[in-house]
C-alpha cells in the first residue's frame, strides 16, 4: 500500500479549483482587520463586574454574532477568523504581540516615533520585510482612528501587557532585565482539542458543562469560580454553533441566486455548517469542516498571538475517509482536493504555527500509525507546490515504512515545508514531563517545532524564555552587559581571578542560574494575571481535563500542565567556550584580559586574532569529540537549571527548548562581541544548530555532533537547520541517500532536522528580485515562511548558513 501512494504521488496536479484558490490567497494583501477588537471592547465594557470567564465568554460572543462573515467562489471549506482575506486577529485584551508588533510599528510611523532599534524588537519575533510591513502601514484612516481613539485606549492598564508591566514595576523587576529573562505577552503554543469536537460536537460540548455545573454542591472546592468556568462554556459552545449556522443562512442565501453545480455546493455547505462542529461528523468533508471551523472560533476566541495547532490529522480523519471510501462516495483524488483546500485555508495564518500538521510516527499502542492519510497529505502539499504558509512534521519512528520516509523526503523537489522528528527520542523525554506512555506516544508538534501532548495539555511550549550568549557575555564581564557596562546580571568573579577553564564554566553556570530564575518569576508573574485575568474558557473546553474538573487551561485545568523555558544559539555558547579553552588555557596565545579587551573593542586593529578565532578554533558541528562533549555539558546545564523550577500557578514543571524563531537576530543584536570571532550585533547560531558557516567537516559530521547534544531531555524541543542543494533531491539515487543518512541520523539520537533545499544563489536573486520568487517558501526554524517576506537581517542569517552540494 505504501508503495503504491508513493509512486502515484510524482502525478500531483492541482485542478483549476484549487489553482483559483490557491491565487486568491497569493494576490491578497496583508491588511488590519479590527472587527474583533471592536467586539470584545465593546462587550468588556458592557460586562465590566462580570467574572473573567463569562466576559470572555460574551466577548466571543459578541464577535461571532456580529462580525462580518464572507464565503468566497470556489469554496466548499467554509469560515473564516477575519472578513479581510489575510489579515491578524488583535486579541487587544491581552496586548499586542507577535504579528500584532506590525499594528504597533504602523501606529508608531504615524506619530513619528519608530526608531530602527524599535523597529528591530518589533520585528525580531517574525523578521518580517519592510514589504510586509507596508502594506499594513497602509492602513485606512477610519482603521487607525478607531483604534487610536475607541479601542486602545480602553485597554490602558487593563490588557495583559500593561497589567503584567505593572505588576513587574511593583515588585521592582528591573526593565533591562527583562530584555534578556523574558516573558512575553503569550499564553503560550497549544495542540487544540479537535478530537473532543469530532468526538462530540461543541453541542456535546455545552450539554457536558450545563450538567457539570448543576451537579456542583455549594460546599464543593472552588464551587463559585467552577461553575462561573462552566457557564462560560455553555455561552461559547453556543455561540460556536450560532456562527457556524450563519454561514449555514449566508451559503442559502447566495444560493438563491447561484445555478448549477455551485448551487448545489452552496445548498451542500449550508448543510454541513448547520450539522459540524455542533455534532460530530458523519463524513470526511464534514469532519475536515469541523476541523477548520473550531480552528476559526479558538483563535478568534484568544487572538493570533496564542499560537493554536491542529496537530495529527491524518490520525483523527483517518476514519471519516476510510469509511467514506470503503461506501464508495468520496475518491482518493477528491479527498486530496479537499485536503488543498484545507492548506490553503490554514495558509491564511500569518503568525506561524497555526499551520503545522503532524504526520506518522506510532500510535498509542506503539504500532507504525502511517496511513493513507499521510501519504495524502503529502500529495497535497507537493501539489499545490511553494508559496503558502504550510509545515508538515513528519514523525519517524523505527517501524516507520522507509518508502514514507522517502515519500516525504521527495517533496523537498518542491521547496521546504517538511521536518523530521525522531519518536523514540522525543517519547523519551516526554515521559520524563511526567506522560503517560500512551500519550507521550500520542504527542504532536505544536508551533514551530515543539513537541506536546495531543489535546490533553495546557500547551505553553513558548513565551518565557533567555538568551544563551548574553548570559556568557555576562559571566566573562562581572554580571555587565557589554554594550552599556550595566550590571544585570550576578556578580561573577573577574576573569584576572580565573585559573583554569573550569572558573569559565563555574561562571558561566552562576549567571545561568540568576537568569533563569528572574525568567521564571517574570514568567510566574505573568501566568498569574492569566490565571486571575483572562481564562479561555472556549480552549479550555476542548481540553481533556478541564470539563472533568472545571478549571480552565490557565488554572491548572488541563490533565498535563508544564511550562516551557525557552533559549537557542548553542553553537554560538560552545564555539566561544570552545575558543576560550583552546585560545587561553590550552594554546596560551591569548590571556582571558586580552581577550576581553578584544571583545570590549569588538575586535577592532586585531582582525588578525579575530580570524584565527574563526578558522583555527574547535568548532561544534565538525564531529570534534571534545567540543562536542563541551556542548552536551551546556545542554545538560540548561536541563538541570529549567527543570528545578515548577510552576506555583499550574502546579507543573518547567521544561527546557532549545530553539530559534528568527530570533537569533535579535539575540546577535542584543550582544557585544563574542569570543567565536563573532562581531556585536551579527546574529547568533539557531536552535541546536551549529553556528553559520563553521561545518566544515561536512553535513554527516554536523549530525553526529547534535545528535550527541540532544542527549539532554529537551522536551519542548530542540531545532536544527540544514541547507542542501536542491540538486541532492532531483534523482531517486540521492533521494535514497538522504534517507539513509536521515535514518542513520537518527538512529545516533538526533531528535529533529528540517532542511532548506536552496541555493545561496537562489537566496541572494530573490533579495534582488522579489518579484521573481513569490512562491520561495524556507524554513525559518521549525515553520516555513516566504522569504521574501522576511526581514533583511533574516534573509541574510539564512543565506548564511553552510549549503552542502553533497552528502
Amino acid at each position: 500500500m505504501s508503495t503504491v501512494f508513493a509512486e502515484r504521488s510524482t502525478q500531483n496536479v492541482m485542478s483549476p479549483r484549487i489553482a483559483r484558490l490557491k491565487q486568491k490567497l497569493m494576490d491578497s494583501a496583508y491588511e488590519v482587520d479590527i472587527e474583533r477588537a471592536r467586539y470584545y471592547t465593546q462587550a468588556w465594557k458592557e460586562s465590566e463586574h462580570e467574572p473573567p470567564a463569562m466576559r470572555a465568554a460574551k466577548g466571543l460572543k459578541k464577535t461571532l454574532e456580529n462580525m462580518t462573515i464572507r464565503i468566497d467562489d470556489d469554496e466548499l471549506l467554509v469560515g473564516a477568523k477575519t472578513f479581510k482575506p489575510v489579515a491578524s486577529v488583535l486579541g487587544v485584551e491581552r496586548g499586542t504581540t507577535m504579528l500584532n508588533a506590525a499594528i504597533r510599528k504602523a501606529m508608531l510611523k504615524r506619530e513619528g516615533q519608530l526608531t530602527p532599534q524599535i523597529s528591530m524588537l518589533l520585528s525580531g519575533l517574525g523578521g518580517h520585510s519592510e514589504e510586509f510591513d507596508r502594506e499594513i502601514f497602509n492602513m485606512p484612516d477610519e482603521v487607525y482612528r478607531e483604534l487610536k481613539e475607541e479601542i486602545l485606549p480602553y485597554w490602558e492598564g487593563k490588557d495583559l501587557r500593561s497589567m503584567k508591566a505593572a505588576l513587574w514595576k511593583k515588585r521592582g523587576v528591573d526593565p533591562d532585565l527583562t530584555e534578556l529573562a523574558y516573558s512575553i505577552d503569550l499564553q503560550g503554543h497549544i495542540i487544540v482539542g479537535v478530537k473532543r469536537v469530532l468526538e462530540i460536537g461543541f453541542k456535546g460540548i455545552g450539554e457536558w458543562a450545563r450538567k457539570a455545573a448543576a451537579e456542583l454542591s455549594p460546599g464543593d472546592k472552588d464551587c463559585r469560580q467552577r461553575k462561573d468556568f462552566y457557564e462560560a462554556v455553555q455561552v461559547c459552545a453556543e455561540a460556536v454553533c450560532n456562527f457556524s449556522n450563519r454561514y449555514a443562512e449566508l451559503a442559502e442565501k447566495m444560493a438563491e441566486d447561484a445555478e448549477g453545480q455551485r448551487k448545489k455546493e452552496l445548498l451542500e455547505i449550508a448543510e454541513r455548517c448547520r450539522w459540524v462542529p455542533a455534532n460530530p461528523p458523519r463524513s470526511f468533508i464534514e469532519a475536515l469542516q469541523s476541523v477548520w471551523m473550531t480552528q476559526v472560533v479558538l483563535t478568534i476566541s484568544y487572538g493570533d498571538d496564542s499560537v493554536q495547532t491542529i496537530g495529527r490529522l491524518d490520525q483523527w480523519l483517518y476514519p471519516y475517509y476510510k469509511n467514506d471510501i470503503e461506501k464508495g462516495i468520496l475518491t482518493r483524488d477528491q479527498a486530496r482536493e479537499l485536503l488543498e483546500e484545507h492548506l490553503i485555508k490554514v495558509s491564511h495564518f500569518l503568525v506561524f504555527g497555526h499551520n503545522n500538521i503532524t504526520l506518522g510516527g506510532v500510535d498509542r499502542n506503539g504500532e507504525d500509525a502511517v496511513n493513507e492519510l499521510s501519504y495524502l497529505y503529502l500529495d497535497a502539499h507537493e501539489s499545490l507546490g511553494g508559496g503558502l504558509r504550510k509545515s508538515f512534521s513528519v514523525r519517524i519512528s523505527p517501524k516507520t515504512p522507509r518508502d514514507f520516509v522517502k515519500r516525504a523526503a521527495r517533496t523537498y523537489r518542491q521547496g521546504a515545508g517538511v521536518a523530521f522528528y525522531n519518536d523514540e527520542v522525543i517519547i523519551r523525554d516526554l515521559l520524563v514531563d511526567g506522560y503517560s506512555l500512551e500519550d507521550a506516544r500520542d504527542y504532536a508538534l505544536v508551533g514551530c517545532a515543539e513537541p506536546t501532548g495531543s489535546c490533553n495539555n495546557n500547551g505553553y511550549t513558548a513565551g518565557t524564555g533567555t538568551y544563551l550568549m548574553p548570559v556568557l557575555e555576562l559571566a566573562l564581564f562581572e554580571g555587565c552587559r557589554l554594550r552599556d557596562g550595566k550590571r544585570i546580571g550576578a556578580p561573577t568573579p573577574n576573569v584576572a581571578t580565573f585559573t583554569s577553564f573550569e572558573d569559565v564554566k563555574e561562571a558561566f553556570v552562576g549567571q545561568l542560574t540568576y537568569i533563569v530564575d528572574a525568567a521564571v518569576r517574570h514568567g510566574d508573574m505573568k501566568d498569574q494575571i492569566i490565571a486571575e485575568y483572562f481564562p479561555s474558557p472556549l480552549l479550555s473546553s476542548t481540553i481533556e481535563g478541564c470539563l472533568e474538573s472545571g478549571y480552565d487551561i490557565a488554572q491548572g485545568g488541563a490533565r498535563y500542565n508544564h511550562v516551557t523555558l525557552g533559549t537557542q544559539a548553542l553553537g554560538s555558547v560552545v564555539n566561544s567556550l570552545a575558543a576560550i579553552r583552546w585560545a587561553v588555557f590550552e594554546e596560551k596565545l591569548l590571556t582571558m584580559e586580552e581577550l576581553l579587551d578584544h571583545l570590549r573593542n569588538n575586535f577592532a586593529g586585531a582582525e588578525n586574532i579575530r580570524q584565527m578565532l574563526i578558522h583555527k578554533a574547535p568548532k561544534y558541528g565538525t564531529d570534534d569529540p571534545k567540543t562536542d562533549e563541551l556542548a552536551q555539558w551546556v545542554m545538560e546545564v540548561l536541563e538541570k537549571t529549567v527543570r528545578s523550577h515548577r510552576s506555583p500557578v499550574l502546579g507543573g514543571p518547567y521544561r527546557p527548548i532549545m530553539m530559534s524563531s528568527g530570533t537569533q537576530v535579535i539575540e546577535g543584536f542584543l550582544c557585544g562581541a563574542s569570543a567565536d570571532g563573532r562581531l556585536a550585533g551579527q546574529a547568533v547560531s539557531n536552535g541546536i544548530s551549529p553556528a553559520n558557516g563553521t561545518e566544515r567537516n561536512g553535513a554527516t559530521a554536523a549530525m553526529h555532533s547534535v545528535a550527541k547534544a540532544c542527549k539532554a531531555h529537551m522536551s519542548a524541543g530542540s531545532t536544527f537547520n540544514m541547507t542542501i542543494s536542491p540538486v541532492m533531491f532531483k534523482t531517486e539515487e540521492n533521494l535514497e541517500k538522504f534517507t539513509g543518512m536521515l535514518l542513520a541520523y537518527f538512529e545516533l539520537g538526533g531528535r529533529q532536522i528540517q532542511i532548506n533545499p536552496v541555493t545561496v544563489e537562489t537566496l541572494k536573486d530573490a533579495q534582488k528580485n522579489p518579484q521573481n520568487y513569490t512562491d520561495l517558501l524556507v524554513k525559518v526554524t521549525g515553520y516555513s515562511f516566504r522569504f521574501i517576506d522576511l526581514s533583511t537581517a533574516l534573509q541574510n542569517d539564512i543565506i548564511a548558513r553552510t549549503e552542502f552540494s553533497e552528502i
